[in-house]
């Protein structure tokens, strides 16, 4: 049988109650009110060439980052893929970007459910921890000024692609 001693349940009590006080402090919210500039990286490209984000303002960007290994991101693939094909690419950039992968699986994965938009692997994980991904798949809404309009963790729709970038129109 465990016993306590007034000292433990007094530490206990103590770590308890500013673990409920930190949990409840506004400033541990990450809610952002104003836009905050996407980070500039240039990635090598799949089918030759580079992306640098920066050569792009006064586009729209969509970033779609995905591994092969991600189910969710088998799904949500044809729908990026007939949106991408729907907005003019004088107007939305759209780029595919894969983490926590190798080059082979991904271009295999690409293949397999037909993504035709420009990508490349993040190699170095430099891309993924500069814009904060904790899973996958996440797309990010830049908007003409470089600007991270939105994003969105998980499977988009066909809808939320649209209406996120009619906004940024």
């Amino acid at each position: 049988m465990l016993k306590f001693n007034s000292f433990s349940f007094v530490f206990a009590l103590l770590i308890s109650c500013l673990l409920l006080v930190q949990g409840c402090n506004q400033d541990t919210v990450t809610q952002k009110t104003e836009m905050e500039t996407a980070p500039d990286f240039d990635i090598a490209l799949f089918d030759g060439g580079n992306f640098q984000l920066s050569n792009y303002r006064g586009k729209v960007i969509v970033i779609n980052f995905f591994a092969s290994w991600c189910v969710s991101c088998g799904e949500e693939t044809p729908v990026v893929e007939k949106v991408a094909h729907e907005y003019s690419p004088q107007t939305v950039v759209f780029l595919a970007i894969a983490v926590d992968d190798t080059e082979k699986r991904a271009k295999a994965f690409m293949k397999k459910t037909g993504l035709t938009i420009p990508a490349g692997l993040d190699k170095t994980g430099k891309i993924k921890e500069a814009y904060g991904l904790y899973g996958m798949p996440t797309t990010f809404f830049i908007d003409k000024n470089g600007k991270i309009s939105y994003l969105h963790a998980g499977v988009v729709t066909e809808d939320l692609l649209k209406h996120e970038i009619d906004k940024l129109l």
